[in-house]
């Protein structure tokens, strides 16, 4: 004979233990201020008693929310996301809110699932870095009524939550750094001008170096979006360049462009200096290290998320426009030596 399962507690069997009614269980529950202390106290006693646990999903449903916020980004893999979604993920567990994570891989088409999908869980809120710049991906959110904070990335005609760094900050401190070491004929590899931050970066680059008087050619300046083969083709660009310098607008640029240095012998910093973007601890495991102009990923998820959990809880606030400063961290890979003595 099948024994049959002992069913789970329920709201009513709370308000049996607890000697109260079913709503003052649903009040206390659900952090109803109008409860007195001492009955919350024990009705949470008693569905500790008697092991309750809230059945999510039902509670979803009746007010169309989960305490789930999701988070669409265009690279797990990258080491900036990667730190700003710990960040953002601390914040939301601090504040009640369990995370679901969605990877675009740069793909608009996977960007608009990931958006359905999200919408269907009934999320609570959306962080999201735009695979498309494109303001039609994000209105299912407002229909829905669902808040959403852009991050890293500008999507135009956005009118909500937005947090990113001055990306053209990063390319004037990489500019003027490289200037300060007497570099003036350098090249770039950028990853697309087609996403905000990289056109921003360069466009930063490039005018801090004509502002100097040594403007970058357009035939120094390389679009790179990323394939199997891209690491082969940058090392093809810096063997046929007599740029003396590099500036690498993202991290996994910076690393193609170390890569192909060392294996064509090329001097790092005593011959051609290397500028990358974002910190990462191979940058201090090579020789030379490479000097990097860091953006404050941990920053953006701390504020992504309390921005987040506040506007999911209903608050009241204007629009929110953070913009973060970057922090160059000058390093032996673009600096110049003279008889052991740094120039700088």
């Amino acid at each position: 004979m099948t024994q049959q399962r002992e069913k789970d507690p329920t709201i009513t069997d709370v308000a049996r233990a607890s000697g109260v009614s079913i709503a003052t269980v649903s009040r206390v529950l659900n952090g109803h201020p109008s409860v007195a202390p001492e009955l919350a106290e024990r009705v949470l006693a008693a569905a500790k008693e008697i092991s309750y646990r809230p059945n999510g999903a039902g509670r979803a449903l009746r007010r169309q929310r989960s305490d789930l916020l999701a988070a669409i980004v265009p690279d797990v893999r990258n080491p900036f996301f990667v730190r700003l979604l710990e960040a953002f993920e601390k914040v939301a567990n601090a504040e009640g809110y369990s995370v679901v994570l969605c990877n675009t891989r740069e793909e608009p088409a996977r960007e608009r699932a990931s958006i359905e999908t999200v919408i269907a869980h009934r999320v609570s809120g959306v962080l999201i870095a735009a695979a498309s710049p494109k303001p039609s991906h994000l209105r299912p959110f407002d229909r829905a009524g669902i808040p959403v904070i852009t991050v890293d990335r500008t999507v135009a005609g956005f009118g909500g939550d937005s947090i990113a760094v001055d990306n053209r900050m990063i390319g004037h401190l990489a500019a003027d750094h490289l200037l300060e070491q007497g570099r003036f004929s350098p090249m770039v590899l950028n990853h697309t001008t087609d996403i905000s931050p990289m056109r921003e970066r360069e466009e930063g680059f490039r005018a801090a170096m004509a502002a100097a008087g040594h403007p970058v050619p357009d035939a120094r300046v390389f679009s790179l979006p990323f394939h199997e083969d891209r690491p082969a083709e940058v090392a093809r660009l810096i063997a046929a360049t007599d740029a003396d310098a590099i500036f690498a607008a993202t991290n996994t640029l910076t690393g193609e462009a170390f890569s192909a240095l060392r294996s064509q012998g090329r001097a790092i910093g005593p011959e051609v200096g290397l500028v990358g973007v974002d910190d990462d601890r191979w940058n201090l495991m090579v020789e030379p290290q490479v000097t990097v102009v860091e953006q404050p990923s941990e920053e953006l998820g701390r504020w992504a998320g309390q921005l987040l959990a506040t506007r999911a809880r209903g608050g009241q606030m204007t629009n929110a426009r953070i913009i973060l400063d970057p922090v160059l961290k000058p390093r032996a890979s673009s600096l110049r030596t003279d008889g052991g003595v740094v120039v700088i």
